[in-house]
């Protein structure tokens, strides 16, 4: 059959064609009209329950919001209110200082106004009974301690608390900042427990006349304490909808805040009644998971009768308190009733329009199908004679694109870089010279396969994952790319940058790479940073690296209150080996020295060498408690003193080298790198004093080495 006789034809089949089908779809739209209306039905009422619990869910993470973040500013406040609470009666303290140095000056001797003052800021009493005016002078001596009177007229500028902070000389520097900036932070006896201090502010302004400070301060934890009871009791009032609110609960498990039945407050969930003691073990076991939604039944007050509860639980950090936001499902019902009766209601007429709706769709299809079938006719020959000529033209064009395409893959494959093009499938449609040869294979080969056709599975994901970021997001990617070939033994570092090639519409058709092996200079890299913090005999870390890290554990101890230690351990007679075996044996001890003092502590100590003869292990994580870590420590000491005391064999003769330790054990903030070294060295020289081979800890009063 000729093409014209096809252009006849080939409208009028599409015409009988496109009736068919219309007919069809109409009769079959119209048979199951009635069961879509039905399913229309459920699937809307479902959507509905599903709109309704997301809102209901959202609303409560919204107010979980809400609650956390005012308890959060809650507990942010504590310092400032601290700090505006005891400025107050300092500056009031000030002020009677002075008004009876003014008005008795020249009246009476200094020593009598001294006494004046003194008497009448001693009975002053604030803050529940807890706070009280002290007064020192400039040179560290007490003036006036009510709580502990037998210490006036001691000097005293070096009294520390628990942490090794001067308690005095803190006070003096404060005192000569300027009017509201004289405060000062350290650690005080608990009045509930005299055998503990905590956490405690002062406030102190400087009394010119007698060069005294006069300051007072209060314990942070009391504060705390009291916004806790403030955000209690803003939270107790806390509702949003018809039966919502926030509860409480503690790390322990018992009811800080139940708005609607106070009487369980105070209670743990174990004491409870059976329903009430089982939605708070419930709420209790979902916020040891982490916290989230959670379901659970509770007696609705305003109809007697248990009823399910949706609830937000999450912890409150760092006082550990579990916020519960919670409200009624049955709120919500109502809404969710109304809309089906609305739906119902228009159901009738949807169904009515819908048929009408198809009728005129069938009416106007049929027209259209046939004056497209007169149009399609003429429309068809007029294709037929410029697919024709657009053939020709696209087959000159092609012979011209191949020979660009081979002038610039001859290019590419000069190149000194691996170039290749992946489709949006990310699939190879090209790669030069150098790709095909790390691959060792034909670019015909490669076309069309994946990089999980040439590389291992870790590698294959990690590629696509940065050419995901071309193809799918349009980004310009380089990044450094760790590849290892299927079946290779050895991994190749590439800088690759990955660029998106787009169509004229803007649209990502496929992505351009760029790649430089720069595997050896990774390795140089690494080498020389092993070389700038190991020791190139032992191995071990060297000095640079040991203030590293004990930088690191200094800043996670003034954090956590852990103790560390340090362990300076020198070998004894280690030159008399050297002068007597060579150097070269002395090396040999050394490498069996440093295996040994390996096996002697735990894989997250560090062992050091900084020099000759003299290694340094430094111990973290030694627990909270002073006693604790020195026991710790001496353990550790006494492990290495026998480990080390221990025969060498060299030049098959039995030699001997003991070893002396200085241990400093250390806690708190303010402490420095280098003076702890320099204290664990003391405390090493104190051992060599004692007669080697034993082990010493630094305390202040040792002597001090010059340098």
């Amino acid at each position: 059959m000729s093409l014209s006789d096809q252009a006849r034809v080939i409208p009028r089949l599409h015409l009988v064609g496109t009736l068919v089908v219309v007919v069809v779809l109409t009769l079959a739209l119209g048979s199951i009209f009635s069961w879509q209306h039905i399913d229309a039905h459920r699937a809307s009422i479902a959507r509905l329950e599903q709109v309704v619990t997301a809102k209901l869910e959202a609303r409560l993470d919204a107010e979980m919001a809400s609650a956390l973040d005012y308890l959060e500013f809650t507990r942010s406040r504590t310092e400032e209110t601290l700090r505006n609470a005891v400025i107050e009666p300092v500056e009031a303290a000030l002020q009677i200082a002075t008004a009876i140095h003014a008005r008795e000056v020249g009246r009476r001797p200094d020593d009598d106004i001294q006494r004046l003052i003194v008497e009448a800021l001693r009975p002053v009493r604030f803050f529940d009974g807890r706070g009280y005016f002290f007064i020192d002078d400039m040179s560290g001596r007490f003036i006036l301690l009510p709580t502990a009177p037998q210490f006036e007229g001691r000097l005293m500028p070096d009294n520390q608390d628990d942490t090794g902070r001067y308690i005095m000389r803190g006070l003096i520097d404060a005192a000569r900042l300027p009017p509201g900036q004289g405060f000062f932070r350290y650690r005080w006896y608990r009045p509930d427990d005299p055998q503990r201090m905590a956490d405690k502010l002062a406030y102190v302004r400087h009394f010119e006349p007698y060069d005294w400070l006069i300051g007072t301060g209060d314990y942070t934890y009391e504060w705390e304490i009291h916004l806790q009871n403030e955000a209690l009791a803003r939270l107790r009032g806390f509702r949003f909808g018809e039966s919502g609110y926030v509860g409480l609960i503690d790390a322990e498990g018992r009811s800080l805040l139940s708005p609607s039945e106070p009487e369980l407050e105070g209670k743990h969930f174990s004491e409870l009644p059976a329903e009430q003691g089982e939605a708070l073990r419930t709420l209790y076991a979902k916020a040891r998971e982490g916290g989230g939604l959670v379901r659970y039944l509770w007696r609705n007050p305003a109809t007697g009768v248990l009823a399910p509860k949706l609830a937000r639980v999450e912890t409150a950090q760092p006082w550990g308190w579990i916020l519960v936001v919670a409200v009624f499902e049955d709120e919500l019902h109502g809404a969710l009733l109304a809309e089906r009766e609305s739906f119902e209601r228009m159901s009738g007429p949807r169904g009515r329009g819908l048929m009408i709706a198809l009728g005129l769709a069938l009416g106007v299809a049929l027209v259209a199908s046939w004056l497209f079938s007169r149009w399609s006719g003429r429309l068809f020959m007029r294709y037929h004679d410029e697919n024709r000529a657009q053939r020709a033209a696209l087959r000159a064009q092609a012979e011209r694109l191949r020979e660009s395409e081979d002038k610039l893959a001859t290019i590419l494959d000069s190149v000194e870089a691996y170039i290749y093009i992946k489709g949006a499938d990310y699939r190879y449609s090209y790669a030069n010279r150098l790709v095909c040869d790390l691959f060792d294979c034909r670019q015909a080969d490669l076309v069309g396969k994946t990089d999980a056709d040439f590389f291992d599975a870790a590698t294959a994901a990690n590629l696509a994952r940065n050419d995901r970021r071309v193809i799918e997001h349009g980004e310009r990617v380089a990044v450094e790319e760790i590849n290892t070939t299927r079946g290779g033994t050895a991994e190749r570092t590439f800088m690759s940058v990955k660029l998106p090639l787009r169509r004229e519409d803007g649209s990502i058709y496929a992505l351009c790479g760029i790649s430089t092996d720069i595997t050896q200079r990774k390795a140089m890299e690494e080498e020389i940073r092993h070389l700038a913090f190991y020791d190139a005999l032992t191995d071990l870390p060297n000095r640079r690296l040991l203030v590293d890290r004990l930088q690191q554990l200094l800043a996670q101890g003034s954090r956590n209150a852990q103790h560390g230690a340090l362990l300076f351990i020198d070998l004894d007679n280690f030159k008399a080996l050297n002068d007597t075996l060579g150097h070269d044996q002395g090396d040999v001890l050394l490498v069996e020295v440093a295996c040994r003092l390996r096996s002697c502590v735990r894989e997250e100590d560090t062992v050091a060498r900084i020099g000759g003869d003299e290694f340094v292990v430094m111990l973290g994580g030694l627990g909270v408690r002073e006693d604790e870590a020195v026991a710790h420590a001496r353990a550790v000491g006494e492990k290495i003193l026998d480990c080390l005391g221990k025969h060498y064999v060299l030049q098959g003769h039995v030699h001997v080298s003991t070893p002396s330790i200085g241990i400093r054990v250390f806690a708190g903030k303010g402490l420095q790198v280098d003076e702890l070294i320099r204290q664990a060295d003391l405390a090493m020289y104190e051992a060599k004093a004692a007669g080697r081979n034993t082990l010493r800890f630094f305390a202040p009063e040792l002597p001090q080495r010059p340098h």
